[in-house]
């Protein structure tokens, strides 16, 4: 009985060998099974005949950015999406038109899995193809992310996360052209940013660069994985500022508080300004001596002409002066002449 059980160990124990051992002369030495995820985006063809050439290579870019973009949100979006590549604005549709901005690359309709880029503005702006698809890509994952609460989210978050993501900031937007506003008390409020931007161009970039200062503060300040944990706190009773409260154990003045600080203080965006701006206010400083300058050379020049201007006149007196003893001598000289006359005449008779 004893030897039966035996048996029967060392019959199982060298099953376990030879299963481990099958195992492994399946995959080679050191070599994990992969996890091959599904790629969600495909890239079609829009309006205006695009290129190819230009098909081909966002794809390129979707295959390789978007495995890190999905795991930043955690796996979790898994609904397809369409990303429609358009030749350029002049042909997009009036209803597609009116969803891109001035000077704009691409748009994400949100809630209808699509995203739209516009090849032609890509190359007139001179945007990043890999900055403008991944911009997208982030607004279609984190509405999909906070499903089915993505309209609850502000737009300001939308467009400073997609910026953060992508490290690359729309419209030319900088933050150094916050640091005038901030300091005079002039920044948008963020509740005035939560349904919509402005529609002029430069209000929109002031829009743009302050979405993306605020958020990229956030994710320094307290980790992205916090960032992602207020979204998707969001929910029809919980609103993103509540959330963020919640999160940070701050309230929104003091966020808000401690962000320009940083931008005034902490960000280097002060001597940017200064540096960028160096030559206009060196012209600024330089402009009394110019002035000073220009009045001491005027003054110059105004004396000059008043001695070219005595000068003259003293010539033209002394010209007149001479004109007039001209005209004495030649009177002198016709009246002595007659003078002589009249005794030439007086003798003559004299003598007839």
């Amino acid at each position: 009985m004893i030897l039966q059980q035996i048996f029967r160990l060392f019959a199982g124990l060298l099953l376990a060998v030879l299963l481990v051992a099958t195992s492994s002369c399946d995959r080679p030495r050191g070599e994990a099974a992969p996890a091959v995820a599904e790629r969600l985006a495909e890239v079609v063809a829009g309006t205006g005949d695009p290129d190819p050439s230009t098909l081909a290579a966002i794809t390129r870019v979707v295959e390789r950015e978007e495995p890190a973009v999905r795991a930043l949100f955690r796996g979790r979006p898994a609904q397809r999406y369409f990303i429609h590549v358009h030749a350029d604005r002049e042909h997009l549709p009036a209803s597609l038109a009116a969803n891109l901005h001035e000077d704009s690359p691409g748009f994400a309709m949100l809630g209808t899995r699509q995203i739209h880029v516009v090849w032609g503005e890509m190359q007139r702006t001179g945007a990043s193809m890999r900055g403008v698809v991944v911009h997208e890509m982030v607004h279609e994952m984190l509405d999909q992310f906070v499903a089915p609460h993505g309209r609850a989210l502000p737009r300001w978050f939308h467009e400073g996360l997609a910026q953060t993501v992508a490290g690359d900031t729309y419209l030319g937007a900088r933050e150094d052209e916050l640091v005038w506003r901030a300091a005079a008390g002039r920044l948008e409020s963020f509740e005035s940013l939560r349904g919509s931007f402005p529609a002029d161009k430069p209000t929109l970039q002031v829009a743009y660069a302050q979405s993306y200062s605020f958020v990229a503060w956030l994710a320094r300040e307290f980790g992205m994985a916090t960032v992602l944990d207020v979204a998707s706190s969001v929910d029809a009773s919980t609103s993103f500022e509540i959330a963020l409260s919640w999160r940070t154990k701050r309230s929104s003045f003091d966020l808000n508080t401690a962000w320009q600080q940083h931008l005034l203080h902490g960000s280097g965006a002060p001597w940017r300004v200064a540096f960028d701006q160096f030559f206009s206010l060196l012209m600024i400083g330089a402009l009394p001596v110019l002035v000073l300058a220009l009045m001491r050379r005027l003054a110059v020049d105004r004396r000059a002409a008043q001695r070219l201007d005595a000068a003259a006149v003293a010539e033209d007196e002394a010209f007149s002066a001479a004109a007039s003893e001209g005209t004495d001598d030649e009177a002198a000289g016709e009246e002595h002449g007659e003078e002589r006359r009249s005794a030439g005449a007086s003798e003559v008779k004299g003598d007839a």
